[in-house]
């Protein structure tokens, strides 16, 4: 491997422990799971994402260093968390998972990635919950009620966003909580009651009531207004999304009779980006309800040029009728799941053959994974840019945005 022959100083700056440290803010460090790196300085954070990127994308990067753009403010940027349940009834737990441990919850009064409103709801729905009586879902015996509490807040309006997700249930509790909280905290836009019976510890529910307020939550990121659902994936700052994606649409480029595609597009963000500068903007989502919200948020951007596609991006690019005659790619823009790309959407990408291809990834062995894929086979790519923004301060994660063009 190329790291291999790095310095031995460069090795080591690619470890938390080559760090100094300094005294963590937040009383929940180190036994909270949320954050990882609050005891360096926010400087060395950087730091030592850039030494771990370099690290990890040595074998398809020809060598290019990566810049990683931090935020100016890295406390209280947050615009949505999730918090799981747990206790005992009368003295439920609203937190994180303890580091280290599937099981424990660490109950938290304050948590300094988010704005304080927001945890002065999640401090009131956490008594309210407990005043019902009912217990939390535990995961070994899946047995209880309360499972998780979802909150997003809006930069653009200050407004909130709650759902809180139980087993099936008693509604009227839950539209108990949901009128008190709303009479205590005028922010609060809505508030929805989601349910789930799967054993699985993901905050998912099979069915959404809205108990109180509007159906969406409006938001902005850069130029665009957004709809904003209980289950709508948004990049946690608004400031760091917006440079990511103007870089990413800067760096793609323009052209105003060609088309691009926005693969895994969920609400339809990425392609609001690259509307200005493509006749066609084409994007797929295997997500109704976020397809649903991206068609919305055109509209309210006034964005005509966008046409959206429902179903698994590997199983619609089979269908070479629709990329070789109706809507054939200039540039094809991908942000997939942490896994990255399915191997068949791979295949097909490639058969397309995209001038230029542009790829936002939180994982960064499965970017490492997928550019050797599109690096190595026909037609070939290089790497022509590579950065990566620091949508996570305190934690371990960044995201990062490579720019392919065919050689």
């Amino acid at each position: 491997m190329a790291h291999a022959t790095m310095k031995p100083e460069r090795v080591l700056l690619q470890e938390k422990s080559a760090y100094a440290r300094v005294e963590p803010p937040c009383p929940y460090f180190g036994t909270c799971g949320g954050c990882a790196l609050q005891d360096l300085s926010y400087a060395d954070q950087l730091t030592l994402k850039r030494m771990r990127l370099e690290r990890a994308l040595a074998a398809v990067s020809d060598g290019q260093s990566v810049e990683v753009v931090g935020l100016d403010d890295p406390w209280r940027y947050r615009n949505k968390a999730e918090f799981t349940f747990g206790g005992s009834v009368g003295q439920l737990m609203l937190g994180y998972h303890a580091a280290r441990s599937f099981w424990r919850i660490v109950d938290l009064d304050d948590c300094l990635l988010l704005p304080e409103p927001a945890m002065a709801v999640v401090r009131d729905a956490r008594a309210l919950a407990s005043q019902t009586g009912l217990p939390a879902y535990h995961p070994k015996t899946h047995e209880g009620f309360f499972r998780y509490l979802l909150i997003r807040v809006s930069r653009a309006t200050g407004r909130m966003l709650l759902s809180l997700i139980t087993t099936p249930g008693d509604r009227r509790a839950m539209e108990e909580i949901a009128q008190t909280l709303g009479a205590r905290h005028p922010a609060i836009a809505s508030v929805y009651w989601g349910v789930t019976s799967r054993l699985a510890d993901i905050a998912t529910p099979e069915t959404l009531t809205l108990l109180r307020g509007e159906p969406f939550l409006e938001d902005q990121i850069g130029p665009f207004r957004l709809c904003l659902h209980p289950l709508s994936f948004l990049q946690p700052s608004h400031v760091q999304a917006d440079l990511m994606y103007q870089f990413l649409a800067d760096t793609i480029g323009a052209d105003t009779t060609g088309v691009a595609w926005d693969l895994y597009c969920g609400i339809g963000v990425i392609a609001l980006y690259l509307s200005p500068r493509f006749r066609t903007v084409y994007g797929i989502d295997v997500e109704p309800h976020h397809l649903e919200l991206a068609g919305r948020n055109a509209a309210l951007n006034n964005v005509h040029n966008v046409e959206f596609r429902a179903g698994r991006v590997e199983s619609l690019l089979r269908d070479r009728r629709f990329w070789a005659q109706e809507a054939k790619p200039d540039v094809a823009v991908v942000d997939p799941p942490r896994a990255g790309l399915h191997r068949d959407a791979v295949s097909s990408l490639l058969a397309a053959r995209p001038r230029r291809i542009g790829y936002v990834s939180c994982n960064v062995q499965s970017l490492a994974q997928d550019l050797a894929a599109l690096r190595s086979n026909f037609p070939r790519y290089r790497l022509s840019a590579l950065r990566a923004f620091d949508m996570f301060p305190q934690t371990n994660h960044v995201e990062t945005v490579a720019v392919l063009d065919r050689v």
